[in-house]
């Protein structure tokens, strides 16, 4: 993702009101991740390793879709080395 991009996510991520409710393990992380992404058919899959997406990768137009995801589900659960 652009820098330009890259800061707006950043910045609209900011003004969301997210409380962590219970720390998660980063396996746990991954997983959650790739669940919510494949809600937005995005092709991902997550194991104790990392996030994984299809042969083609993420899609231009869905890159701060999962920037702000990866974001939001770290900030929630406590993954601080996520952000």
């Amino acid at each position: 993702m652009t820098g330009p991009i890259k800061a707006e996510v950043a910045r609209i991520l900011a003004a969301v009101p997210v409380r962590a409710s219970r720390r998660m393990t980063s396996t746990e992380y991954q997983f959650r991740v790739s669940e919510i992404l494949r809600l937005f058919d995005v092709d991902a899959v997550g194991d104790e390793t990392g996030v994984y997406y299809g042969d083609n990768g993420v899609e231009l137009e869905d890159q701060p879709l999962v920037d702000a995801i990866r974001v939001l589900v770290a900030r929630r659960f406590g993954i601080p080395e996520a952000i």
